[in-house]
């Protein structure tokens, strides 16, 4: 057992104490006891001396100074009267194979005595200022050494299993709180080698200097314990103010760390300590609030900390005496920081497992996810490939099938396209809700043939809808002509609907696989190609190669146009119209003339009513708008203003943006103040909807006048007229052809009346000979446009023939 020293007496270190004579006889009271239970007088920068009493001994005995890293100590060993018998120079500023004894602690030999003896020491130290001697028998101070390097090396090697357990998991996981663990715990462990010696005993003996272990331990420390706080509580839900602190702490230590060059070893080490203090309470009041809270990962976390400072506690207690001086109490934090160090690892293991736990969760829950998405996906898929008004497959599901049945060896069929003719005109008399009844009926049709045809579970035949128009077929060759004459038979039959009956004026084409084509998703083209041949002639029409050949060329046609456009190859033409009254041309209509170098004059009567079923219209009609405006600010700058009329499409109506771009073109144009004119037939008229006649009104709030072309073909009622914003009527010129060969004006009467009762500007259309001109002076129509006036022509042709006109004073007589 280690034998405790008496009482122990300071002073501090002054001039006129400096040296051992300047001390030895001064007065008893001027000497201040420490108490017994303490050796400490905490951090300060002043030096002391120290003396207590040396009971006799009849054995050599030692003193051990426990605090190997003291910068500079002198012990003076005296007899009863005062006289110096030994005296050494010790610190951590001396190599240690110098010392007295080659040991971890500071060992002074002291020789048997009969009687008391006085010992002084003398200590400097920037930082703790201790004074932990021990006095005991030689082989006790050997056995203590043997142990407290066995101890030391058995935690450290505990430890440095730890930290390298911690560093795996880290290589492996990626966590930060594991490196952050390695490091605070590897820096926990070199300081507990520093403090007691190991360090500079096995790994630097010829370095005294190198301290930077407990000089910077302890804010490194605390920067690598808030890392680690920080980190493992980074996924959790863990309150920001709780966490706070620890990014103040760390902030701080940093910052200590990088002014630790101007601050000092003494004020770095007074610092850290209490950096390392406050850190550790902290934590533990994190750990119990986040206990108290039920927080899962607070449990092995707050049993470390506790640990650790039940070490640190008895190892002050025993310090101080209140604990006696055994092995347990001796390496209390040792143990305390083994215990710690393997709770805080089932700590981070079990945030592992949580977190494993959590992502499992939240993959099973994105698994979940998915499988519902799939779910609907599914159900979206089959609805996608399903028409929602007649239940029966659509189009992308025949696609889907023609593509299947490519890939089946010996495949063989007749894809049949069913299209109605009239479907368009029973949807605009009875309404979108009641075309719908028809599609219903007409699929319950479809259906009922083809539960007939089906003796067996086949894939023949297949009915799929394409639009609410026209359907598709598929029927095996083998008994086709018997089966599709069924079809007809059933579908050409009026069909009921509402107690109405309905002739949808039913067209067929069909194509057989692979007789007419090399693969199976090419019928539905070579059908679609037929259908309009079929569609014209209100029959049924195999395909045959010079259908498709024709649409080839029609796509070779707007191919053409499209780069017509581009060019600017088109031309428009003008032809004059003569006011009856004033024998003035007031206005002129602008015709669209293609001449093309190869194919040479195309009618517009081939390529528009191409260009208004691929949507080009729109282009066309931006075209000659633009060319309308030049020609117009062309013949405004030469004093002549005439009202120029274009022709528009009714798709142009539906098209919001071509109808702005129509109203802002007009406004900006400040050339005229004649306003642009434009032209829709009769049948065009018939087929507006309520878009479109808001776009008329529109147009004509703009001043852009609209007039009615080819009245008397149409079907126009007088009601559908009366609702239209029109100024200006265009007979056809059928009506007038019939009146002059039947020299019956009646129907040609009641066309003029029709307009001027409407309030209408009346022009008749195709004025070609004098007789037909003598009718129309009769009906008295307000203006004539045809042949005897003028031919359409270009317009460099046009200028010379208006100059003629006047100079002329040509008048039709």
């Amino acid at each position: 057992m280690l034998k405790p020293l008496s009482e122990v007496h300071y002073y501090p270190v002054t001039e006129q104490s400096a040296e051992l004579q300047q001390l030895i006889f001064k007065p008893a009271e001027q000497w201040q006891v420490l108490p017994s239970s303490s050796i400490s007088l905490g951090y300060q920068q002043n030096a002391y001396w120290y003396k207590t009493r040396l009971s006799p001994s009849d054995t050599e005995t030692a003193l051990s100074v426990l605090a190997p890293f003291l910068d500079q100590l002198e012990l003076y060993v005296l007899d009863r009267q005062f006289k110096l018998l030994h005296s050494y120079q010790l610190g951590d500023q001396q190599v240690y194979n110098l010392r007295p004894l080659p040991t971890l602690n500071f060992v002074i030999p002291i020789p048997a005595s009969a009687e008391d003896l006085w010992l002084f020491a003398k200590v400097t130290n920037k930082g703790a200022n201790m004074l932990p001697l021990q006095r005991s028998s030689m082989v006790d101070m050997e056995q203590q050494e043997q142990q407290s390097v066995f101890i030391q090396s058995l935690f450290s090697g505990v430890f440095l299993c730890l930290i390298a357990l911690s560093a795996g998991l880290y290589l492996i996981y990626r966590h930060g709180y594991f490196l952050a663990f390695s490091g605070m715990f590897l820096t926990i462990v070199l300081i507990q080698l520093e403090i007691n010696g190991l360090l500079f005993a096995y790994v630097w003996p010829q370095s005294p200097n190198n301290n930077f272990v407990t000089d910077y331990g302890t804010v490194l420390g605390s920067l690598l314990a808030t890392t680690f706080m920080l980190s493992f509580f980074r996924n959790t839900q863990t309150p920001n103010w709780l966490m706070w602190p620890f990014q103040l702490i760390r902030v701080f230590a940093v910052a200590l760390l990088v002014a630790s060059p101007w601050l000092g070893v003494y004020w770095l080490k007074k610092i850290g300590v209490e950096l390392t203090a406050l850190t550790g309470s902290l934590m533990l009041l994190a750990s119990f609030w986040l206990l108290h809270k039920r927080h899962t990962n607070a449990l092995f976390l707050s049993m470390a900390l506790l640990t650790m400072l039940t070490g640190i506690a008895v190892m002050i207690l025993r310090s101080k005496g209140y604990l006696p001086v055994v092995v347990l109490t001796n390496s209390a934090m040792e143990i305390g920081n083994a215990l710690s160090a393997l709770f805080f690892v089932f700590a981070m293991l079990q945030n592992l497992y949580l977190e494993k736990n959590k992502k499992i969760a939240f993959q099973q829950q994105i698994l979940a996810q998915q499988q519902h998405i799939q779910s609907i996906q599914h159900k979206a898929l089959a609805e996608a490939l399903k028409d929602h008004i007649s239940g029966l497959p659509n189009k992308q599901a025949l696609i889907n099938r023609l593509e299947e049945l490519d890939r089946q060896p010996n495949s063989n069929f007749y894809l049949v396209m069913i299209e109605h003719q009239r479907f368009r005109q029973i949807e605009r008399a009875l309404g979108v809700e009641e075309a719908n009844h028809t599609i219903v009926g007409f699929s319950k049709l479809l259906k009922r043939w083809t539960e007939q045809q089906r003796q067996t579970e086949a894939q023949y035949p297949a009915i799929f809808v394409l639009e609410r128009d026209s359907y598709a077929v598929l029927i095996a060759p083998t008994d086709f002509r018997s089966q599709f004459e069924q079809l007809r038979h059933q579908l050409d039959q009026l069909l009921k609907v509402d107690n109405l009956q309905l002739d949808l004026g039913t067209a067929y084409s069909s194509v057989r696989y692979p007789t007419d084509c090399a693969k199976a998703s090419d019928t539905l083209d070579l059908a679609l190609a037929t259908i309009e041949h079929a569609d014209k002639a209100g029959l049924y029409l195999p395909y045959e190669p010079l259908y498709l050949e024709h649409n080839l060329e029609h796509i070779h046609l707007l191919s053409e146009l499209n780069i017509a456009l581009q060019d600017d190859l088109l031309e428009l033409y003008v032809q004059p119209i003569l006011d009856l009254k004033q024998q003035k041309i007031h206005a002129a209509e602008l015709l669209i003339r293609w001449y093309h170098p190869k194919m040479g004059q195309i009618a517009p009567d081939d390529f528009i009513p191409l260009a208004e079923q691929t949507g080009m219209i729109s282009q066309v009609t931006e075209w000659v708008l633009d060319k309308t405006l030049l020609l117009q600010k062309q013949l405004a700058d030469a004093g002549v203003y005439l009202r120029l009329s274009i022709n528009i499409s009714p798709l142009d109506l539906r098209n919001t943006a071509l109808i702005s771009k129509v109203i802002a073109a007009v406004q900006s144009a400040s050339n005229s103040t004649v306003p642009l004119q434009l032209e829709l037939t009769e049948t065009a008229f018939v087929d507006l909807v309520k878009d479109s006649e808001q776009a008329l009104k529109l147009l004509e709030r703009s001043n852009i006048c609209i007039s009615l072309d080819d009245f008397g073909v149409g079907q126009s009622s007088l009601s559908r007229l009366q609702g239209l914003p029109l100024r200006e009527l265009k007979i056809d010129r059928d009506l007038l052809c019939q009146a002059v060969r039947l020299n019956d004006d009646t129907v040609l009467r009641y066309a003029v009346m029709l307009g001027k009762s409407l309030q209408l500007y009346t022009v008749i259309e195709g004025v070609e000979t004098l007789k037909e001109l003598d009718f129309v002076r009769r009906l008295g129509a307000d203006a004539i446009q045809g042949y005897l006036l003028a031919k359409p022509m270009p317009f460099a042709m046009f200028s010379q023939w208006l100059i003629e006109f006047e100079l002329q004073g040509f008048r039709l007589n």
